[in-house]
């Protein structure tokens, strides 16, 4: 299934969803006037007071009790970690089990242009792991330590396969909603409790009735209506959790080509391990977990013999499509909101993308058109080939420079190494913009420059993990690093493509925690063809190159017009508003923008890892991750 369709298919479950809880507040409102008329108004069901009383007192109610698991699950897949206990593992840990999985979910956030989402660790011997978030920019994978220790990677990649599986079909953000739904409907629960609790604290008036049997009797009925209409919305939770979980299951198969990883893990689960948690909170967030986390009625997750009946069943299918064997057991390897960025540079100037810098284009591989288009057919899965890319880029790369990008503080150095220019004399004006800002920052940029080789195959994945850390920065320490990278990018007085690259993915990986979709108005065509026009100049030496770009990109839309916009158009400013405004967009204009960019990329057949890397960069900012693509 296409990427987009997928997300589409996501937004329609959503919406039926939201019809089933309408339904289930409507059903509750019937039963609450039932309930008030025969307390309150004696029996007279015809009372339209009676009727009024009911709807406005049951809205309020689970309109405020939706209101705030929804203010709590705006955090993010954050809030849902901490509530189950997790800690956050630090990116340098030295511990070999905690290196392991960070090395696994890098690895595959990195295949499949993920932002590389945090880790958080539950301190349960049991086996389970989730994944949480309204999106992929506040995702987070959440793992027990018994699945860290007692699963070998192979079974450790096929349960992170699964989680990843949820990110890319958008099961987070339905799992999230279900959290704030159940949360209104229980709130008429609450609120018959504190009734019946305020009664038992009450002493009756003597000698008469003042109602106090009434409120009673309206208090029970309340709780007794809101556990019934959170028994009825459990089950519609369960229902749909135990699909998805199948479909992530098969995804998992499909991603790694290796049924015994994650039917290995399922097994030890039905063995001694169990996947029980600890946690007071495991029954509100059962449906994020890998298997069921408590002993209830509610299962959420399909029966364990069942779920490795249906993976071993996949075994023939996966030798007969592919003799690839699985991915390779790598060893383990130890591995705010802040102000606007300055944009150093008015826009774009003609050819000044593709022949700026040329100390960074030296010796690069080709990229050919047919792999920039297999990314592109490849969203939103992962492939052992493309794993198994990763995994070489983080192996190749300079161990200094990786150490230093698992940092937040060191990962800031890696940004700007990985921006010097080759030539000494632009070199220098670099530095010198850096030692401006930050001495301390410049003394680090010098020594990563001069101790690790910076291969341009390798820049995105340390960019990615470097972008990682640096959002475990606090507001203030983020808003002095990017005011240091704006004079750096400003030092030589343009912007070429690895800059822009840069500035988005910050927005993205860093800013995006807090940064929605612009504000102020819809995206339009015009923003499609802003972007578009970025990629079409990004890889054009001279005017008639970016308009045959241009003019292939228009082939496959006719709206984009006969020519890209001038480059004087095409500021950071103007891309950072367009990109925002896609982004919180339908997929219809997502998925022409990313095949507009793809168009552009591909128009001469080959293209550069500069060009690529802006064009990842691009595609993840609006929600549309592209894998690695493979160079010649």
């Amino acid at each position: 299934m296409d990427f987009f369709e997928s997300q589409e298919r996501a937004k329609r479950n959503t919406s039926l969803l939201v019809i089933l809880f309408a339904v289930g507040v409507a059903a509750t409102v019937v039963s609450v006037h039932l309930l008030v008329s025969a307390t309150v108004f004696r029996g007279q069901l015809a009372d339209p007071r009676a009727f009024l009383l009911s709807a406005a007192g049951v809205l309020a109610v689970v309109g405020i009790g939706t209101a705030v698991k929804f203010a709590q699950m705006s955090h993010g897949g954050r809030a849902v970690a901490e509530a189950l206990g997790g800690r956050l593992i630090d990116p340098g840990t030295g511990d070999p089990s905690e290196r392991r999985v960070l090395n696994v979910v890098e690895e595959m956030a990195i295949a499949s242009g993920l932002r590389v989402p945090p880790v958080y660790l539950m301190d349960d011997a049991s086996i389970n792991a989730f994944a949480a978030g309204n999106s992929e920019k506040d995702a987070v994978i959440g793992v027990t330590r018994g699945c860290i220790e007692l699963l070998s990677r192979d079974e450790l990649q096929g349960v992170m396969a699964h989680e990843f599986s949820h990110v890319f079909h958008r099961d987070m953000r339905l799992n999230m909603r279900l959290v704030g739904w159940l949360g209104g409907i229980f709130a008429v629960s609450i609120v018959g409790r504190i009734l019946i609790q305020s009664m038992r604290g009450s002493r009756p008036s003597r000698g008469k009735n003042d109602g106090r049997a009434a409120v009673a009797a309206l208090g029970v009925g309340l709780f007794i209506v809101g556990i019934v209409g959170y028994f009825f919305g459990r089950l519609i939770q369960a229902a749909v959790s135990r699909q998805r979980e199948y479909l992530a299951d098969a995804s998992a198969v499909q991603y790694t080509r290796n049924p015994e990883g994650i039917a290995g893990a399922l097994e030890k689960i039905a063995g001694a391990a169990g996947s029980r948690l600890s946690a007071p909170a495991a029954a509100e967030f059962s449906h994020f977990l890998f298997a069921n986390g408590i002993a209830s009625l509610f299962a959420t997750h399909p029966p364990l013999a069942e779920r490795i009946r249906r993976i071993r069943g996949a075994r023939a299918s996966i030798a007969a499509a592919s003799a690839t064997p699985g991915l390779p057991a790598a060893a383990s390897r130890p591995a705010p909101t802040a102000p606007p960025m300055p944009t150093p540079v008015a826009g774009l100037a003609a050819g000044s993308a593709a022949a700026s810098a040329p100390g960074r284009t030296a010796g690069e591989p080709p990229i050919h058109a047919a792999a920039v288009r297999a990314s592109r057919d490849s969203m939103g899965t992962l492939s052992p080939e493309s794993v198994a890319r990763a995994q070489a880029l983080l192996a190749d790369a300079s161990s200094v420079l990786v150490e230093a990008a698992r940092d937040p503080f060191s990962a800031r150095a890696v940004v700007c190494a990985a921006l010097l220019q080759d030539r000494s004399a632009a070199r220098a004006v670099q530095l010198a913009a850096i030692r401006a800002s930050d001495p301390k920052l410049a003394a680090e940029t010098e020594r990563l420059a001069a101790r690790g080789a910076l291969r341009p195959v390798d820049r995105l994945p340390l960019l990615e993990l470097a972008a990682a850390s640096l959002a475990a920065l606090s507001p203030a320490q983020y808003a002095a690093f990017r005011t240091t990278l704006a004079q750096l990018i400003a030092a030589d007085g343009e912007v070429d493509r690895l800059e822009w690259t840069v500035r988005v993915l910050l927005r993205h990986a860093v800013e995006g925690r807090s940064a929605a979709p612009h504000p102020s108005r819809r995206a339009t065509d015009d923003d499609v063809s802003l972007v578009a026009s970025v990629l079409a100049w990004s890889g054009a030496r001279d005017a008639p190159a970016a308009c045959r770009a241009w003019s292939a990109a228009a082939a496959g839309d006719g709206r984009l017009g006969a020519r890209p916009l001038a480059p004087d158009r095409c500021s950071l400013d103007s891309l950072d508003a367009s990109l925002r405004a896609i982004a919180g967009s339908g997929a219809a204009l997502r998925r022409r923008t990313v095949d507009a960019c793809v168009a552009c990329v591909c128009a001469d057949g080959v293209t550069t890892v500069e060009e690529a890397e802006l064009l990842r960069a691009v595609c993840a900012s609006i929600g549309a991750p592209m894998p690695v693509i493979a160079a010649a």
